[in-house]
């Protein structure tokens, strides 16, 4: 049991480690490349399933519109960062 808990655990922290590289890339990304790059493109079909419910809960809040950074973009990192931490902890 343990060691299917640690293959998990190691399999959740890739997949959160290639998400957290893919929205570095869309970042940087979308100041310097062309927006049909197909780089670009990538990254965000990678990342937008993720970041889409952080959007659903924040588009109900009116005032995050004048907010010029993307919040949910963030706020997602933020949550993979947690999560990445958290998971070695529970093997």
């Amino acid at each position: 049991m343990h060691t299917v808990a640690l293959l998990l655990s190691r399999t959740v922290l890739a997949a959160i480690g290639i998400i957290e590289i893919c929205m570095f890339a869309r970042a940087i990304l979308s100041f310097f490349a062309d927006p049909e790059s197909v780089l670009l493109t990538f990254c965000i079909a990678v990342t937008e399933p993720v970041i889409l419910p952080f959007r659903a809960i924040f588009s109900r809040f009116e005032s995050l519109d004048q907010v010029p950074l993307d919040v949910p973009f963030f706020v997602t990192w933020i949550a993979l960062a947690a999560l990445g931490g958290f998971l070695p902890t529970v093997t």
